[in-house]
């Protein structure tokens, strides 16, 4: 059973709107475009635990996309949510591929103050903290959309 505070949360959580959507456009604009939309729906899927826009726009071996996806059906599947957070998404560079110029790497910062996790209504809450990341995007254009290949974090420097 929740606490009044706690059920209050948890439906601001819930109720979260996802991010605007983008237009695919098959451009480095588009890519670096698409390549921040997924990041912002981070804390979209935490928070609603609605999966179905993230897993459209991962591929199946994306083993973070993978990863983000587990977590967060298993924290919604068990009761629990993620509190919304706000983070600062810096696109940096881009480059495509050598052997396919369909499939695009963008690079990126990502800014975030800490947020809260609630694994279940019974266990205590835990603070994630804030970080600033570099990762590596990597996105193919299927000829009418992007999806996400691969994300890798550069560096892991979690601010204190």
């Amino acid at each position: 059973t929740l606490s009044p505070e706690q059920a209050a949360a948890r439906a601001t959580a819930l109720a979260m709107e996802p991010p605007d959507p983008y237009t695919p456009q098959f451009t480095p604009e588009g890519a670096i475009t698409a390549a921040t939309y997924f990041l912002e729906l981070v804390p979209y899927v935490g928070a609603t635990g609605d999966l179905d826009i993230w897993q459209n726009m991962s591929t199946e071996d994306c083993e973070f996309c993978n990863g983000v996806g587990s977590e967060a059906a298993e924290i919604h599947d068990a009761g629990g949510w993620t509190d919304p957070w706000v983070q600062e998404i810096t696109p940096l560079e881009w480059w495509t591929d050598q052997e396919d110029p369909n499939r695009y790497v963008v690079r990126t910062q990502v800014t975030s103050e800490g947020y809260t996790e609630h694994p279940t209504p019974s266990a205590p809450s835990q603070q994630v903290d804030k970080f600033d990341h570099e990762l590596l995007i990597q996105l193919y254009w299927s000829g009418n959309d992007w999806a996400v290949e691969a994300l890798q974090i550069t560096n892991d420097e979690d601010s204190e």
